[in-house]
């Protein structure tokens, strides 16, 4: 990299003074970045877009008629981005350019072949463009992917990577991200689509990294189910089983009903379409997948009651009743006396909250009475969950839903514009409690907050730990778990637990494994910017 000069703050021709503190194993991680493709692995707020601010500032002096192209799934995270690089880096607002699929092509095509530093865009828009042969990559020394365990099958990413790698005389790609994953296929999977050469992984407890890292508590917060949800959840067991029993007399399935889990009912769905074709009995074929994909809704049933409560079911057997003329699996669910049974006992205990709910409320109180102006971020997989937290919520408090754009069976969802609306109104404090579905858990930069509440466990580590990222960014953070005993809550607490173990052993072992890639041409000569050039970047005014 260009000589950096680090004192409590980093200096480079390229990078404001005063502005980044200086920790060594961004640096480090910064200066091989440089030299190969690299994905970062760490953990939500240490800081990896300083870290691919550091490797543009190195690309951008050294090569000056070279370019940096900045990718990030959403518009809202793309604009961010933009907001973190145009802080940190001393460049000319006429040298950068924000590309979204609202800008006409002529307009795209003209910013591509032009002569911007930086470009910021999504990668849907990269592909698209790059399939319309409007540019190429091979004026481009550096691309960053950012949150890139997205970078598997077909999305773009995937795409993105290979050609600029057929196109780039010297390709240097950073992937970020706060997991990869816990499954080794899929880590591979990641390392492949972008021509990882090294992985940078640090945990917390990294002793480079323990010492930026504010505490955050862990809590985990049980509940037990009223009778009444038993009484539920013992009707829908029923229907369950009875699908799973008939898979298993079938052969289909080689588990007692007790131990079949979603995944493996998800695997067999994947095989019984695969067998369906060139199988000479259609008719069993057709009644196997009736079987599972009824026995897969019921699980999801059973799944909603026990974890998020009665009104999340009802919307959900609601779309069963609307949809069951379309699927067989859920007419044979609607037709059975014991769904009728259910509806009738949903109705009766229509207004009987699940007991986390309870739990929630006196755990946001204990906050705000311990901090009147604390910020609160709640999480929970599903939107009509959202809904009905919010609704709880908001006689007391400033509380707003955070959902994403598309609109889901009525639903409307937020658009980008409101998405950026509703984050400022959360930091100035117009509204102290936001209730988030997933679209909150990746990259945006949400302000500073203080207690972040799972509704519900998740099993993915990837979404555990980009949730949990939420908080302690810049004081000690606060995380509540709320789980249900002897529920699917308690089976993904623990497999969250384990699967953030699986991946660090995953990273260390697959890290020795990765060989260098071959590039088309020679690194290109140092073409490093003139004191002139640097004098006139020191006067610009969008610092």
């Amino acid at each position: 990299m260009c000589k950096l000069i680090i004192g409590k703050f980093i200096e480079h021709p390229l990078i404001w003074p005063n502005k980044i503190e200086a920790r060594v194993y961004q640096l480090n991680i910064a200066e091989k970045a440089c030299q190969k493709n690299t994905l970062v692995v760490l953990p939500t707020a240490l800081g990896k877009t300083v870290i691919s601010a550091l490797a543009t500032a190195h690309f951008l002096y050294n090569y000056k008629h070279l370019r940096v192209l900045v990718m990030a799934p959403t518009k809202p995270l793309v604009m961010q981005h933009k907001e973190s690089f145009m802080n940190i880096l001393k460049i000319k607002n006429s040298d950068v350019a924000l590309l979204t699929g609202k800008i006409p092509n002529y307009q795209r095509k003209r910013i591509w072949n032009g002569n911007f530093k930086i470009i910021f865009a999504t990668p849907q828009v990269v592909k698209n463009d790059l399939e319309k042969n409007f540019f190429s990559l091979k004026d481009f020394s550096l691309l960053i992917f950012d949150e890139c365990h997205r970078a598997r099958k077909n999305y773009a990413y995937t795409y993105i990577a290979k050609k600029y790698m057929e196109q780039c005389p010297w390709p240097i790609i950073l992937g970020l991200t706060a997991s990869p994953g816990a499954d080794e296929e899929k880590v591979k999977e990641i390392c492949k689509a972008l021509f990882i050469e090294q992985i940078e992984f640090r945990v917390e407890s990294d002793p480079d990294v323990a010492v930026y890292i504010n505490p955050v508590n862990v809590e985990w917060k049980f509940t037990t189910m009223p009778s009444e949800y038993n009484e539920l959840s013992s009707l829908i067991k029923d229907m369950l089983n009875e699908k799973l029993a008939w898979l298993n007399q079938n052969c289909l399935i080689k588990k007692k009903p007790e131990y079949v889990t979603r995944k493996d009912l998800l695997k067999l769905g994947v095989e019984l379409h695969a067998r369906l074709e060139s199988s000479i009995d259609k008719g069993f074929m057709y009644s196997a997948i009736v079987n599972q994909s009824a026995a897969l809704t019921l699980f999801h049933a059973l799944e909603l009651l026990e974890t998020q409560g009665i009104q999340t079911l009802k919307a959900f057997i609601e779309k069963i009743e609307k949809e069951d003329l379309i699927k067989k699996s859920f007419k044979t669910i609607v037709n059975d006396l014991r769904f009728f049974k259910l509806k009738q006992l949903l109705k009766i205990y229509s207004d009987k909250p699940h007991p986390k709910i309870q739990l929630l409320k006196s755990e946001v109180e204990k906050q705000f009475n311990y901090k009147s102006n604390s910020k609160i971020l709640i999480f929970t997989q599903y939107r009509d969950t959202a809904s009905y937290i919010v609704e709880q919520l908001k006689p007391k408090y400033a509380v707003e839903r955070f959902v994403g754009q598309a609109s889901k069976n009525g639903d409307l969802g937020l658009s980008q514009d409101k998405q950026v609306e509703v984050l400022n109104r959360f930091r100035n404090g117009e509204i102290n409690i936001l209730v988030a579905t997933c679209i909150a858990e990746e990259g945006l930069d949400i302000p500073s907050v203080d207690l972040v509440i799972f509704y519900e466990p998740i099993p993915s580590e990837i979404r555990y730990i980009q949730r949990k990222g939420r908080t302690g960014r810049k004081a000690a953070g606060k995380v509540i778990i709320l789980a249900t005993q002897n529920t699917y809550d308690m089976a993904y607490l623990y497999a969250s637990k384990r699967k953030v173990e699986k991946m660090k052993r995953i990273i260390a072992n697959l890290n020795k494994a990765l060989k260098p890639v071959s590039r088309l041409g020679e690194k290109p000569a140092l073409n490093p910017l003139s004191k002139e050039e640097i004098e006139e970047l020191n006067l610009i005014s969008n610092h």
